[in-house]
């Protein structure tokens, strides 16, 4: 598995819903290599849609960079839906491991109430907040064709491009150097 390229038309489309009875791959193989490409690009969400997998199917992690004091933790969600937003929203920067450098700040709700499959076939129902409940977000936009650019106000989606621009430019200066 490999991030397929910000221009990938599967980014932008609909996925189908993961099938217990005909899956598109083992889910337990599908949760090993999300993970492993997420881990590997340093990422805490990634959508199958990311690595070119048309399914409604998510990964999460945190605590795999080192960072003193969080805990390592993994999970899958298959067929994910929101089923409540909380009323408060908070604005914050966003990345995408399928938009490099580009960062945007994002107003989403704080909290959410979601219902999705485990990997065993399960369903479960759980609230989730604060960074988790934003990169559940996150990831759901994806599996529903949704970047995280379309939620950004325009005002700050151009100073993320501007600064992206820069940074870019920067980067390409000193490894000429």
């Amino acid at each position: 598995m490999k991030l397929v390229a910000e221009n990938n038309p599967i980014l932008t489309k609909e996925c189908i819903p993961f099938d217990f009875n005909d899956p598109v791959m083992d889910p337990y193989e599908l949760s090993d290599g999300l993970q492993k490409v997420r881990r590997e690009d340093a990422g805490v969400g990634l959508a199958a849609p990311q690595v070119g997998i048309d399914t409604q199917a998510l990964v999460i992690g945190m605590g795999n960079f080192e960072t003193e004091g969080t805990q390592e933790f993994e999970q899958i969600f298959f067929n994910p839906v929101i089923k409540s937003f909380g009323d408060e929203t908070e604005l914050m920067i966003e990345g995408c491991l399928s938009f490099p450098g580009l960062f945007v700040k994002v107003r989403r709700p704080k909290d959410i109430v979601l219902e999705w499959y485990t990997e065993e076939g399960t369903w479960a129902t759980q609230n989730f907040g604060g960074i988790t409940g934003r990169i559940l977000q996150h990831e759901i936009d994806h599996l529903n064709g949704i970047t995280f650019q379309s939620r950004a106000n325009r005002i700050h989606l151009e100073k993320a491009r501007k600064d992206k621009k820069l940074s870019d430019r920067r980067r390409k200066k000193l490894a000429e150097v």
